[in-house]
């Protein structure tokens, strides 16, 4: 998925994320999990569990599968590679993307070894809207001397059809005060994009989350929340549905959970699976309409 670990960066903030970072960090002896009931935790092989989902109910995909780099989740879930892992890629996007709505989108993590293939194969079957490059803010220091040192991820984002559900508004980044002060001149008063911002270009800095990051949770894989929350908030409208069928430590989740969308999430794991419900659980307690939301019930649903 991505290199080793390298030392330690200083935290960042993430966006309005701090709240839920806040919550996360709280002992888990001190509060009972409870997640929104719009939120399901599966426990089940999205690959097996795939024809209870209907079709057409979903509005967005966010996949961060396993990469076919060998990356240790506590099972065989990464063993695959070359061709092996190219068919097994194109089975879960075929049972995947029946459950989309004809506004649906879909965003897939992947690397640079298997890119290609993937986003050939995905053109086949969608409208691809943007490669997104993930600059993960890695920094240099030493590495392979036969090739220059991977420093990205690279992220799909494909549609149904040319009518996709897009909202860049809420994803639009602030200008600063001096770029305000210098387009405040009368030529652009009342410009929709001098008040809001400007819009995220495709190469996404974010820092990946390095061990010491409060965000960070036992998991080798696991996507800022930032980056995510962005794709919810653009490709899913309010109250709209997100299906992940790699959920690991529940990310998606956690911002479905936090920007009131509904979210169903397929997990192998079970420890991951656990992670995931004491975070949105956080995000729930964290989140007052979701908190309201939230029910006592059991959360992760075993495999069948």
């Amino acid at each position: 998925m991505r290199d080793e670990f390298d030392e330690p960066l200083a935290p960042a903030p993430v966006g309005d994320a701090t709240a839920a970072v806040a919550a996360d960090a709280l002992p888990m002896a001190s509060r009972v999990p409870v997640v929104p009931d719009s939120i399901r935790l599966l426990n089940r092989d999205f690959l097996t569990d795939a024809a209870n989902l209907p079709d057409a109910s979903i509005d967005l995909i966010v996949a961060d599968p396993p990469y076919g780099l060998g990356k240790d989740y506590g099972n065989d879930s990464d063993m695959r590679s070359g061709e092996d892992f190219l068919s097994w890629t194109y089975e879960w996007l075929d049972l995947a993307i029946p459950k989309l709505k004809a506004s649906g989108s879909l965003y897939v993590f992947c690397t640079w070894q298997y890119a290609p293939e993937i986003f050939v194969y995905l053109k086949s079957k969608l409208t691809m809207i943007n490669e997104i490059v993930w600059d993960r803010r890695v920094p240099s220091m030493g590495g392979t001397t036969r090739r220059f040192t991977s420093v990205h991820d690279n992220i799909g984002f494909f549609a149904v059809s040319k009518d996709y559900y897009f909202d860049l508004d809420p994803v639009r980044i602030p200008y600063d005060a001096a770029t305000k002060k210098a387009r405040s001149r009368k030529l652009f008063e009342g410009s929709k994009w001098l008040e809001l911002g400007y819009n995220p270009k495709d190469v996404w800095s974010v820092s990946r989350l390095h061990r010491q990051h409060a965000e960070r949770v036992d998991h080798p894989t696991q996507k800022p929340l930032e980056i995510v929350e962005r794709m919810v908030l653009a490709s899913c409208p309010p109250g709209g549905r997100v299906l992940d069928p790699f959920m690991g430590s529940g990310t998606t989740a956690v911002a479905c959970a936090r920007q009131k969308r509904e979210f169903v999430g397929y997990e192998i794991n079970e420890s991951y699976c656990a992670i995931a419900r004491e975070r949105v659980s956080a995000a729930a307690l964290a989140t007052p309409a979701a908190a309201a939301d939230a029910s006592a019930t059991p959360s992760v649903a075993a495999g069948a």
